[in-house]
């Protein structure tokens, strides 16, 4: 109880094999650990066996198979439904080879001033959980990554120069807590903003007795008019939300804090301080429409972009752009963590927004379920799977020829159990005869004064045709139409990568000019370029 499930589940096998070898971790596979899980851990396993809970993770573990000619057993419940996908070198097509139709989304008018059901109240607190502590700190780092110093982006955007995110990130300079009481503080202002100004400015916009073109009632089934929550210290729902949302702000902000500092003599004395700013009245324009998309952007106005010069210089002065203020900890939602805070802020927050517009609560059980996709798990299809899953592993191990191995979709509700043979591996023609595969992996040796231009060449003359364009990951090293890059030519691939001391390679797309103008370059398959020659 209250353990890991790879502890679980090696606890679990002993019991049933104690002979077996089993290494628990609990670390999350992802870019951010492949210094543990390196390509080395990859190619020294003989097969990889999922049974993931998401697409991105599957899409991720298959991308690093894929990387290192490993076979992969994917496999997955989902209530009475289950599947199992087996995917072999060489032979088959991969995870990634196929997309899975987009899940049908709650509309964004909805979410945002429209809920009639708890499933759109948790919704949008799961995305106020991503927007304000995980979206936006990533943001924030990332400019001032690009822009290490306030001073220069001070000069650069008084002199007209568009800085792209300025705005916002300047605003979250300017408003940043640098102690407890002021994160207590803050989240004290969000709930009046989310729970009561939000209320005040629908019923602003579309007073109760609003009327459609048609003489119909703005306010009628499934919307909801809202009426505005008024805040009360005793009140243990409105305490939890103030509560959560001030340590998960302190804990982005970096701001250290005690047991005492939890305590709810220190909460009722911060909060009986705060200066909670009036209601005014906006004409900002209420999306109704439930088939547009929430906006990419926000757009500023020429008042925000002075506003935020004004307060970039005040941070300046006042020595809060210091290189420590510059820096903010973004969060990864984990709902299997009870500790961390995450569920407790959902569940405040979308309580409260279901108050607000008279819909049904839901408990802190039912909030981590709708917020972390969680759907119960039913022993038998979980069998169904697994006994699916152990018959196509003795395949692979054996060596079995692509013939032999079954994918398999299952609902053991109707009941229905379809099998189907893998997908064959699909050879894309580049021109000439020469043809790759998703399994293909050219290679490249170098040495430490290997240039980009030596890079293309050794391509062309080890596999008879040359690549017009190289991209390392999202990193486009060169594109001969963008400014600058031919001169890259003469940079060496050292200087390029920027490889951490202990890289030996890096995995580099390639493509190639197409046969005839107009059309869009031909793509290749990964070049696995190696710094040193010793590596061959």
């Amino acid at each position: 109880f209250q353990k890991p499930k790879s502890y679980t589940a090696a606890e679990a096998t002993l019991n049933i094999n104690p002979s077996v070898k089993i290494d628990s971790d609990i670390n999350k596979v992802c870019p951010a650990t492949e210094n543990t899980y390196s390509d080395e851990f990859y190619t020294k396993q003989d097969v990889i066996v999922t049974a993931l809970d998401n697409v991105e993770a599957r899409r991720y573990i298959d991308s690093r198979c894929v990387a290192n000619l490993r076979p992969l057993i994917d496999s997955g419940t989902m209530g009475t439904k289950g599947h199992t996908e087996v995917i072999v070198p060489h032979l088959t097509e991969s995870y990634n080879s196929h997309r899975d139709p987009p899940e049908e989304e709650i509309p964004f008018c909805t979410l945002k001033s429209f809920p009639a059901a708890i499933e759109h109240t948790i919704q949008w607190a799961r995305d106020k959980f991503e927007s304000s502590f995980s979206h936006k700190p990533s943001l924030f780092n990332k400019f001032w990554q690009t822009y290490p110093s306030a001073a220069e982006v001070l000069q650069r955007i008084k002199s007209g120069e568009s800085l792209e995110g300025c705005f916002h990130v300047i605003k979250t300079l300017s408003r940043r807590p640098r102690s407890w009481t002021q994160c207590v503080e803050l989240a004290r202002v969000k709930f009046e903003k989310y729970f009561s100004h939000k209320a005040l400015q629908l019923l602003h916009s579309f007073p109760l007795d609003t009327r459609l073109k048609d003489g119909s009632l703005f306010w009628q089934s499934p919307k909801r008019p809202p009426f505005p929550v008024k805040f009360e210290f005793n009140d243990p729902l409105h305490y939890g939300f103030i509560v959560s949302a001030a340590k998960l702000f302190a804990t982005v902000y970096c701001v250290p804090f005690t047991e005492k500092d939890l305590s709810e003599l220190t909460i009722l004395s911060i909060i009986s301080t705060v200066k909670v700013p009036e209601f005014r009245p906006s004409n900002k324009v209420v999306q109704t429409d439930e088939t547009a998309r929430k906006p990419d952007h926000i757009p500023v106005s020429s008042e925000d972009e002075r506003n935020a010069i004004f307060q970039l210089e005040k941070s300046i002065l006042s020595n809060e752009a210091l290189e420590a203020d510059l820096q903010m900890k973004p969060i990864s939602f984990e709902k299997d963590d009870d500790s961390n805070g995450h569920i407790d802020f959902m569940t405040a927050a979308s309580n409260l927004r279901a108050k607000m517009y008279n819909i049904e609560p839901a408990d802190r059980f039912k909030t981590k379920r709708i917020a972390g996709k969680i759907i119960p798990a039913i022993a038998t299809a979980t069998a169904a799977v697994s006994g699916l899953v152990a018959l196509e592993l003795i395949k692979v191990v054996g060596g079995y020829p692509a013939d032999a191995y079954k994918n398999c979709f299952l609902n053991l509700a109707i009941p229905i159990m379809v099998f189907t043979e893998t997908a064959e591996v699909r050879r894309t023609e580049i021109r000439n005869g020469i043809s790759f595969t998703i399994w293909d992996r050219w290679t490249i040796y170098g040495k430490e004064d290997f240039t980009l231009l030596d890079f293309i060449n050794a391509v062309r003359e080890k596999y008879g045709i040359e690549p017009t364009m190289v991209v390392q990951g999202v990193k486009m090293l060169y594109v001969p139409v963008m400014p600058g890059h031919i001169k890259r030519l003469k940079f060496t691939m050292q200087k390029l990568v920027k490889p951490s001391a202990d890289k030996k390679y890096v995995d580099l797309t390639v493509s190639f000019a197409p046969e005839t103008d107009g059309e869009e370059d031909l793509p290749g398959p990964p070049v696995r370029y190696y710094f040193v020659q010793e590596d061959n």
